[in-house]
């Protein structure tokens, strides 16, 4: 009926399959900032304080603190105390064995955030009173996690899956135009019908897509470690 799709088409097209990728990924696609509290656990602070975020992967890491219930800062991480490498697995581990100079202060009383050697002390500072093994909302975390550096750059694999997703939908929007499996026409004794596939024309097509983002989705989510999920409990 000479209806076709325009550039503003195709651009919804493709918005709405990267958030039905992101939905299948279960992670941002492109850059976002998030701010967490994560729970203080004794056995993960004796393991280098191993947090894990909500989200993966992060791209960078702003702050790490510990931050009261009125969101006063009573400790901040130093940079080189954390170590960067599980990044990709939204894993956090701090290794407080390099030296970091300066000072900070909270509420009129000294903390020293940045003196060498002060780093054993705070790692020693739970297990050394035993107080609690466990505390809700202990840690705050202000991460930025995504696929992408920046938006409309995405890695090939993210990229192809989007393709798919927008040409299934896209697929199954024309495939509504074929209403009738044959056609007939007969005048003055004379006839000729035909006949096709009618609405299930692409449906090959689209079993292919289908099948190839399933695969892409496992390939993708294993490289970040979000396939599979554990828990203690």
């Amino acid at each position: 009926n000479g209806d076709t799709y325009s550039d503003v088409d195709l651009k919804d097209q493709i918005n709405m399959a990267t958030n039905k990728a992101e939905l299948l990924l279960k992670t941002p696609i492109s850059p976002i900032q998030f701010q967490e509290k994560l729970d203080f656990d004794q056995s993960k602070y004796k393991a280098f304080i191993s947090l894990k975020t909500s989200n993966a992967p992060i791209m960078s890491l702003e702050s790490l603190a510990i931050v009261s219930t009125n969101g006063q800062p009573l400790f901040e991480v130093p940079a080189p105390w954390i170590e960067s490498a599980n990044f990709n697995r939204s894993e956090i581990n701090v290794i407080p064995l390099l030296a970091s100079f300066g000072t900070n202060s909270v509420a009129g009383s000294p903390i020293v955030r940045h003196a060498p050697g002060n780093g054993v002390a705070f790692f020693a500072l739970w297990n050394a009173y035993g107080l609690v093994s466990n505390a809700p909302a202990y840690w705050q975390v202000v991460y930025t996690a995504g696929l992408s550096q920046r938006d409309g750059t995405v890695p090939v694999p993210v990229n192809e899956l989007i393709g798919c997703i927008a040409t299934i939908n896209m697929l199954s929007s024309l495939a509504l135009m074929y209403l009738h499996n044959s056609v007939s026409l007969s005048q003055d004794g004379i006839s000729q019908s035909s006949s096709g596939p009618g609405p299930r024309i692409f449906q090959l097509r689209i079993e292919e897509l289908q099948k190839r983002r399933d695969e892409l989705v496992i390939e993708i989510t294993a490289l970040f470690g979000r396939r599979f999920f554990f828990s203690h409990i």
